[in-house]
C-alpha cells in the first residue's frame, strides 16, 4: 500500500478539492481517497508520501499530441522522427504531468504504436486517418514517412486493433497552417535561394500571399514586396517569384484536405467514433458544415488557435450550438517559446468565457508547454477554478473519448492509480508522477 496524505487533493470531477487529503493506493488502483487521517492506513501502508502544502491530481490526459510515436507524423505524413526524438517528446509529456497522450498523427501503425509504448512509461493511445482522402493529401503536402504498410492499413483495421478516434483531420501542414510556417515554406526558400528564413518570416509571407484564410485570390504584391525587404530576400525573389513559390508549397492539399473532413466525418457516424478536425481559419466553414452532420463526438481542435479574440469566441459559441461537438484548447507555447503561438490571449477568453470542453497541448514545434501550465495561469488570474480547470484535462478529457482513458482522469475508489504530485499554488511545477501505482518521476525527474 502507498499513501500519499494531507495533500490539496483535486479530484478531477470540477468541483472537489479537499484541503488535506490522502489517497490510498493499492497495486494499480486508487483504494479510497479520504477527507481526514486515516492512522490504520498510514500504519499498514509501505510507503508514505508527505503532501502537505502540495497539490495531488489526476494524471493529465494529453489528447491532442505529435510526434509521440515511432512512425509517419503530421497530416503530412512527413517521414518519422528519429528514436531518441519520440522519446525526447514522451519524457516532456511525463515531466509535464500528463500521464496519457493520443497520437494524432494518423498513419501510424498499431504496430508502431506498440512498439513506442514498451519503451516508455507514458500511456500511448492512437488515432486514425487511413482514409482515402487524407493519403492523397499527405501525398500533395510530403507524404515521405508512409510506407507501403501505412497504405495498407483502414481506418476500420485500425479501430479493431485498438485506435480510440479519427483524426486529426487536417493540420497545420496541409492547409497552410504552422507546420508550412516551420517547415515547408522556409524548405522551398531554402531550395530556390539558399536563404534561411524562420517560421515568423515564413508567416509574413505566406500571409501576404494568401492571407489569414489561405486565398490566393488574397495576395497584395505590394505587401509580399515589403515582407521580401524586411526579411531580407527582396534581392534574389520578386514578389511574383514569392507568390508562385508560397502558392506552389501551400495550396496542392489545401482543398483535398477540407473534402476529406466529410469522409472523416461519414466514418466516424458509420463505425460510432470520435473524431478529431483541425479547426482553424481555414477550415472553419467546413468545420460548421461536418457539425451538421450528427457526428456523436466531433472534437474542435486547437478552437483557440489562429483566430482572433473575437472570432475564437464567436466560432466557439455558433459551433456550440450543434449537439456532438467538443471545443479543445491548446496550450501551445504561449508561456514559454512563444515560436508559433505569441500568447495565451485567446486560451484566457476561452476560460473567461467559458468556451473550453477539454483542453491539449498540441504540438507548437515540439515546443509545448504543459496543461497544468495553462491551469495554473487560468487560475491565479481568477478566469477559472482549480477543481473545473484540472476537469478540463482529465475527466472530460476521458468522458469525450471513451476508449482513450478508460478508469482514469478521477481521483476515486477503483480508478487507475495515475497521479502527480505538484506545488501549490504552482501546480505547473511536477515533483512527483505515478502511474499505475508505479512511482515514475520523483523530484521533478524520471526515474523509472
Amino acid at each position: 500500500m502507498l499513501l500519499l496524505k494531507e495533500g490539496i487533493v483535486v479530484t478531477g470531477d470540477g468541483s472537489t478539492l479537499l484541503e488535506k487529503g490522502w489517497v490510498v493506493v493499492e497495486g494499480t488502483k486508487i483504494a479510497d481517497v479520504l477527507e481526514r487521517p486515516d492512522e490504520a492506513a498510514e500504519r499498514y501502508a509501505e510507503r508514505v508520501i508527505d503532501c502537505a502544502g502540495k497539490c495531488v491530481l489526476p494524471g493529465m490526459i494529453n489528447h491532442h499530441v505529435h510526434g509521440v510515436v515511432f512512425g509517419p507524423v503530421f497530416a503530412s505524413g512527413a517521414s518519422p522522427y528519429p528514436r531518441s526524438r519520440v522519446l525526447e517528446l514522451l519524457d516532456r509529456n511525463l515531466l509535464q504531468g500528463q500521464t496519457t497522450v493520443l497520437n494524432v498523427d494518423g498513419f501510424a501503425t498499431m504496430e508502431e504504436v506498440w512498439e513506442t509504448q514498451r519503451a516508455h512509461p507514458v500511456r500511448i493511445r492512437t488515432a486514425t486517418t487511413h482514409f482515402p482522402l487524407a493519403f492523397e493529401a499527405a501525398d500533395r503536402c510530403d507524404g515521405s514517412g508512409l510506407g507501403p504498410a501505412h497504405r495498407a492499413m483502414t481506418v476500420e483495421k485500425m479501430l479493431e486493433l485498438g485506435a480510440v478516434a479519427i483524426g486529426e483531420v487536417g493540420g497545420g501542414h496541409t492547409l497552410g497552417g504552422g507546420g508550412q510556417d516551420y517547415i515547408y515554406i522556409p524548405r522551398a526558400v531554402k531550395e530556390k535561394t539558399g536563404r534561411d528564413i524562420d517560421s515568423f518570416q515564413a508567416r509574413a509571407l505566406k500571409l501576404a500571399v494568401l492571407g489569414r484564410y489561405i486565398d490566393p485570390s488574397a495576395c497584395d504584391l505590394g505587401k509580399v514586396g515589403e515582407v521580401l525587404r524586411e526579411i531580407g530576400l527582396a534581392d534574389v525573389l520578386t514578389p511574383e517569384e514569392a507568390r508562385r513559390l508560397v502558392v506552389d508549397t501551400v495550396m496542392p492539399s489545401v482543398q483535398v484536405t477540407l473534402e476529406g473532413y466529410r469522409e472523416a466525418a461519414q466514418l466516424a457516424l458509420k463505425f460510432d467514433v470520435p473524431v478529431i478536425i483541425h479547426n482553424a481559419p481555414t477550415s472553419m466553414k467546413v468545420v460548421h458544415e461536418v457539425a451538421r452532420m450528427g457526428v456523436k463526438r466531433l472534437i474542435a481542435a486547437h478552437s483557440n488557435y489562429l483566430f482572433t479574440r473575437e472570432e475564437a469566441v464567436e466560432n466557439t459559441r455558433k459551433l456550440r450550438e450543434y449537439p456532438g461537438v467538443i471545443i479543445d484548447a491548446a496550450v501551445h507555447d504561449a508561456f514559454g517559446a512563444t515560436r508559433l503561438v505569441s500568447g495565451p490571449e485567446n486560451l484566457f477568453a476561452f476560460f473567461q468565457h467559458d468556451r473550453a470542453d477539454i483542453i491539449s497541448t498540441d504540438f507548437a514545434a515540439g515546443e509545448f508547454d504543459s496543461m497544468l501550465q495553462a491551469i495554473e495561469e487560468g487560475v491565479a488570474r481568477g478566469l477559472i477554478s482549480l477543481p473545473k480547470a484540472v476537469a478540463l484535462g482529465t475527466k472530460r478529457v476521458a468522458d469525450a473519448i471513451p476508449g482513450l482513458a478508460p478508469g482514469l482522469g478521477l481521483l476515486a475508489r477503483g480508478y487507475e492509480a495515475d497521479i502527480v504530485i505538484t506545488e501549490y499554488p504552482r501546480v505547473s511545477r511536477v515533483d512527483t508522477v505515478l502511474i499505475a501505482g508505479r512511482v515514475v518521476v520523483e523530484g521533478g525527474r524520471r526515474v523509472a
